[in-house]
């Protein structure tokens, strides 16, 4: 099975993050500190938006420089005794050899921040204070009033949204070792439409190139149905292969998706992701009883069904799973979208064709589509020397003539 692209290709050493150079260099600097003695500031604040190299930064350097990592999510560790726990024991202790140095990682420091917090912001501070060992946050919004100690106690180091040429070189890279013939036009759309976001732009390529071998802007359809294919795979991840029932429910939430349409990546990915017949079973039972529910919400708009329908849809398949996949299975987007898109797609090219052909012949596009494209079909499609003729007289492109010898 495929690997997601995004894990596949995550850099090793940090001369190969994308863009923010002057972060990643700052970054450097400030583990050498660590490396000659104690610096001034005992943790590192690595914030930006989502998809710019934050996590992987710290994870490369990591790797590259023999580090044994501790990843801990904070947005899992909202409470006083859990950060202590996890964050400040390890903080204070060494690898079970010696011989290896740590590093000590907090994801998502922007999410203890919340209402729930409940003196998860002040044991991360205790931490950093009495830390023998680097401490790095990542976050997306550090500006919380309730974050100003960590961001007081932090070497604050700022990434930047990852400029489109970056992207589009980045992404033609992943083509060639995928051996994926991808047009400059598909590249920069796709960089572009991620607004910098990196990880959302290899989510993107990885959709339209999946079965094919060769892509151009054509393709691309499939990306209009949706706003970041990144979270849809995370909150997919959390429903099917999370550690626990609440993790599956709060992925409904951060699905940057309309209920209606992350039930249908759920349910089209179930079967790839369940295969024990049991669990599956029991998993489409809960999916089943979500669409009553939902059939009573949007109709009448019930609302307070949502209580029923999100348990069952997250948690109810999460709960089906009696053991954990053997391998990985990559998540597949919604066949129902995909045709949206294909179909989408063949109207694009049957509207241009059309136009080229009412340019040419003093009529509308309506009437050119209706009268006269399905007699270029059958010439297209049986007499390749008149097709070349005809080609040349409207000025068809490749894909024009692909799509009348269909």
């Amino acid at each position: 099975m495929s690997e997601i692209w995004t894990e596949k290709y995550r850099p090793s050493e940090v001369k190969d993050v994308v863009g923010n150079k002057t972060a990643v260099e700052q970054f450097v600097k400030y583990m050498q500190s660590w490396e000659k003695g104690k610096p001034s500031k005992r943790s590192a604040l690595l914030y930006g938006p989502p998809g710019v190299g934050k996590t992987t930064t710290a994870i490369a350097y990591a790797r590259e420089h023999g580090y044994d990592l501790v990843e801990v999510n904070a947005s899992d560790f909202r409470n006083a005794q859990r950060i202590k726990d996890v964050v400040g024991s390890g903080s204070q202790q060494s690898t079970l050899t010696g011989t290896r140095k740590r590093m000590i990682l907090v994801d998502e420091v922007d999410g203890i921040a919340g209402r729930e917090d409940a003196g998860g912001v002040a044991a991360l501070s205790k931490a950093i204070t009495e830390t023998k060992l680097p401490i790095i946050l990542v976050a997306n919004d550090p500006w919380n009033k309730r974050l100003a100690t960590l961001r007081q106690k932090s070497k604050t180091i700022p990434f930047r949204k990852v400029h489109h040429a970056s992207l589009a070189s980045y992404l033609r890279r992943i083509c060639r070792a995928e051996g994926v013939n991808i047009s400059q036009d598909a590249l920069q759309a796709i960089a572009e439409d991620s607004e910098g976001d990196l990880r959302s732009a290899i989510n993107d390529l990885q959709t339209v190139c999946e079965g094919r071998k060769s892509v151009g802007v054509e393709d691309l359809g499939a990306l209009g149905y949706r706003d970041r294919l990144e979270s849809v795979f995370d909150a997919l991840n959390s429903v099917f292969h999370g550690e626990g029932l609440d993790e599956a429910r709060r992925s409904a939430g951060k699905v940057d998706k309309d209920l209606k349409t992350f039930f249908a990546w759920i349910v089209d990915n179930a079967p790839r992701q369940l295969t024990k017949p049991s669990d599956l079973a029991s998993a489409m039972e809960a999916l089943a009883r979500a669409d009553v529910y939902m059939g009573r919400i949007y109709p009448n708009q019930r609302w307070v069904n949502l209580r029923y329908a999100v348990p069952l849809m997250t948690g109810g398949v999460a709960l089906s799973r009696s053991e954990m996949p053997r391998r990985f299975v990559r998540f597949t987007y919604p066949e129902k979208f995909a045709f949206m898109a294909r179909a989408r797609g063949h109207r694009a090219r049957k509207r241009e064709v059309a136009s080229k052909i009412a340019s040419k012949c003093h009529c509308s596009s309506y009437v050119a589509s209706r009268d006269i494209l399905p007699f270029l079909r059958v010439v297209f499609q049986n007499d390749e020397k008149k097709a070349r003729d005809l080609a040349e007289f409207f000025k068809f492109v490749k894909s024009d003539v692909e799509f009348l010898a269909k």
